[in-house]
């Protein structure tokens, strides 16, 4: 009803029934029990619960106002008393004072329906409510797939970075998301490249990821030919994971060497794992997380590499299959600093080098590029970034160079009495690639140290 009455498109239809399940049951047999704590049956591929008490009651035992709506039979819509209102203002309200206490999962659909709905306030309750169920041990004894269902659609989200925002306002990134949870209080890097903390920058790039992978996904549907085989863009929501872990290290550095952050890429790629093993998410995504971690950098700076670090690097992603996805992290990293010069990321200088020169960055959309302050209130509507036009043309040198190389690379076959010679065979191997890798840039004109 929310979808309907917001006029989005509507995913899923669930059914509330007066009576006890069991006599439900008897009157539809083909029903099929597929909730574990509670009566959820699934009827011809529509779920279908009890009422809990009258329809008043149950509407009001609901998470948040907005939810809180029912249509009958009959056409008549019933709403909480609140919920037509909230609707209108775009408000995210919880439909009781116990409505997070109740169920303290609830904590983390508060965030990631703001995500979802990036136009919605927050309410001041709901941020109340998280923080007392935080302060409580709720969030600890929660199961681990609840909150990582909540996290992966809250990745899938237009604006993921509010997740972690509005977890931070609310007071709960821990226990789950530990490594984040002083974010808020570590500079993101030097003031020539980077404003704000930590989080900060985190939520930036996650929300430059989601509309890059976005956009991907509309470029791949737009590009398709009826009888090519269809390409597969990285899927959002592994964009905007590994946008959360790409700078876990950060919160390693010791205080008195920042705001550098030397070598935090080899650190955060054991925090991205943890982080991805507690929420219990799939093993793709903790592999991604975990070169995002560590890779990042190297892609980044990947026109300064020599040639054998790139035959590493290209190959370690490719095996993987999170060149694409990371190629996005990577604009999408030199786009999330809330600096004015746009996105540097394709073309990394050292620290000792000149500032880089202003660029274009006009977005396709007509917004600018975000800002520091994009994310500064939690509780107020947060629209998406728009993307820089100079993000786009690095996106696609950075596409084209790392394209025509790993095609290089997986052209070099060992000859016959080099091959089954174990570790000898792959040295070889790597030192063919290499001197092609070589051989191609002195046809390109770029020589790498």
């Amino acid at each position: 009803m929310r979808d309907l009455l917001l006029g989005r498109p509507i995913h899923d239809h669930d059914v509330a029934f007066e009576g006890d399940a069991a006599c439900f049951v008897r009157q539809n047999p083909g029903a099929r029990k597929v909730g574990r704590d509670v009566d959820v049956y699934l009827l011809d591929g529509v779920e279908h619960m009890p009422l809990r008490g009258t329809l008043d009651e149950d509407l009001a035992a609901r998470d948040f106002t907005i939810n809180a709506l029912a249509l009958a039979e009959t056409g008549v819509v019933h709403a909480h008393p609140l919920a037509l209102r909230d609707l209108a203002d775009r408000v995210l309200r919880p439909a009781s004072p116990t409505a997070l206490a109740d169920s303290p999962v609830r904590a983390f659909r508060a965030a990631r329906f703001a995500a979802q709905f990036p136009d919605f306030s927050v309410h001041p309750h709901t941020l109340d409510q998280m923080r007392a169920v935080a302060h409580g041990d709720g969030l600890a004894g929660l199961p681990a797939e609840q909150v990582c269902r909540e996290t992966l659609k809250a990745l899938a989200a237009p604006c993921p970075g509010r997740y972690l925002a509005v977890l931070h306002a609310g007071g709960c990134l821990l226990p789950w998301f530990a490594e984040l949870s002083e974010a808020h209080a570590v500079p993101a890097g030097p003031a020539r490249y980077h404003t704000g903390s930590v989080l900060d920058h985190v939520a930036r790039v996650m929300d430059m990821a989601a509309v890059l992978a976005a956009r991907e996904q509309e470029t791949a549907a737009d590009s398709r030919q009826p009888d090519a085989r269809p390409a597969r863009p990285p899927m959002p929501e592994l964009v905007t994971w590994m946008a959360l872990c790409h700078d876990l290290g950060k919160m390693t550095t010791e205080a008195d060497v920042l705001p550098h952050h030397y070598g935090h890429e080899d650190r955060g790629a054991p925090l991205a794992r943890a982080l991805g093993l507690r929420l219990g998410m799939p093993i793709r995504f903790i592999e991604a997380g975990e070169a995002a971690a560590r890779l990042h950098m190297r892609l980044a700076r990947h026109a300064e590499l020599r040639p054998g670090t790139r035959v590493d690097l290209l190959l370690a992603l490719h095996v993987r299959g999170l060149l694409p996805a990371m190629r996005l992290l990577v604009l999408a990293d030199g786009t999330g600093k809330g600096r004015t010069t746009g996105p540097d990321c394709a073309l990394r200088q050292s620290e000792g080098a000149s500032p880089a020169p202003d660029v274009d960055a006009t977005a396709v959309s007509g917004a600018e590029s975000p800002s520091v302050s994009a994310n500064d209130d939690p509780l107020a509507p947060y629209d998406p970034p728009g993307i820089p036009g100079a993000c786009l043309a690095r996106l696609e040198t950075l596409r084209q160079r790392t394209e025509a190389e790993l095609a290089v690379l997986l052209g070099i076959k060992l000859p016959p009495d080099l091959r089954n010679k174990g570790a000898a065979s792959g040295a070889h191997l790597r030192e063919l690639r290499s001197m092609a890798l070589a051989r191609l840039d002195e046809r390109n004109g770029t020589v790498n140290d």
